[in-house]
């Protein structure tokens, strides 16, 4: 007997992995193929003259409750499984410059975020606010980041609109163009 699917999905690496299981938890017959002895494409580690390199992922946002990755995880059942770290809410990463001897760090949420800032840049406060409020509205528009079904499609505004232009848009200082890029 030969077996039936209603999906083949080829390569096994992060997304096919997921597509796989939102598939198969809506009721559909799926076939995963992969060539490498191992699934998981990018989230294993490989070895090179006896020096292992860690590809996989390092950290993510969206965890908490009631965000983006926290529904996506939970619906894949797979939320209450992982071990998660919370990273320094204060700074989870840090910009630096060569010739600057400030640390810019990137505070976790949008108001840690925006208060960081306006600490460090406190002349460009409209530029920050204006930052903050669109970066708000992308995630809202974004499919991917809104995980609210749209009966008319998504706001196809959001993707026209360029990072850099953006960015240059706000302000003149060519610091703050860097951090927030």
């Amino acid at each position: 007997m030969k077996d039936t699917y209603d999906v083949i999905i080829v390569g096994s690496g992060l997304g096919g992995l997921v597509s796989a299981n939102l598939l198969a938890k809506e009721g559909l017959r799926v076939c995963l193929l992969e060539k490498n002895q191992q699934f998981g494409g990018n989230l294993q580690t490989f070895s090179r003259d006896k020096v292992i390199f860690d590809t996989g992922v390092h950290y993510i946002g969206g965890l908490a409750q009631g965000q983006n990755l926290y529904r996506y995880f939970s619906y894949l059942g797979i939320m209450n499984a992982l071990k998660l770290h919370p990273m320094d809410p204060e700074g989870f990463d840090i910009v630096t410059f060569n010739d600057d001897p400030q640390d810019y760090p990137y505070a976790q949420g949008y108001e840690a975020f925006s208060n960081t800032l306006l600490k460090q840049f406190p002349q460009e406060s409209q530029a920050i606010t204006t930052y903050i409020k669109t970066l708000k509205w992308v995630c809202s528009n974004f499919p991917l980041y809104n995980l609210e079904p749209k009966e008319a499609g998504y706001n196809m505004e959001v993707f026209q609109m360029g990072a850099k232009s953006f960015i240059d848009s706000l302000t003149e200082n060519e610091t703050l163009r860097a951090v927030l890029a």
